[in-house]
């Protein structure tokens, strides 16, 4: 992500504001700055439009940054973001095993689309989401 992108992506209102739906989707992640090839891989726990939860065995300091990919089901592209660990629980009985909440800090406007149509499209009609929580685009 480019800074002279700056103005196609979005910073999100507090947390707790979007549905979340339980599902498992694909995410690799790393501390940013860093190197791509320290890059991790796992699934997640729950998705929403600002921020998602996933288990991993690293113990993330609160405020770390990641840079995060997440891979959606029928959709080619990637959806890359920046994200703030705002949440850390180990796992009962799994002592190397963390569950690590992320609000997302900085997005491109067309992935938010993408992950708000896969989000809608993954809730089940007994567990139908209602996005009242839209979030508001920066102009371009």
């Amino acid at each position: 992500m480019q800074e002279s992108e700056s103005n196609n992506y979005y910073s999100p209102p507090e947390r707790r504001q979007f549905v979340r739906i339980n599902t498992n989707f694909v995410v690799s992640y790393y501390v940013y700055p860093g190197e791509l090839n320290k890059t991790d891989m796992t699934l997640t726990q729950n998705v929403s439009l600002g921020g998602i939860c996933f288990t991993t065995n690293k113990n993330f300091p609160m405020g770390t940054i990641l840079h995060i990919t997440l891979r959606l089901p029928k959709v080619d592209h990637l959806i890359d973001v920046l994200a703030e660990v705002v949440y850390v629980q180990q796992e009962k009985n799994k002592k190397l095993l963390f569950d690590i909440g992320v609000k997302f800090i900085k997005v491109a406007n067309k992935d938010l689309m993408i992950l708000e149509q896969t989000i809608e499209n993954c809730a089940s009609d007994g567990n139908k989401i209602h996005l009242s929580a839209k979030v508001k685009k920066e102009k371009k």
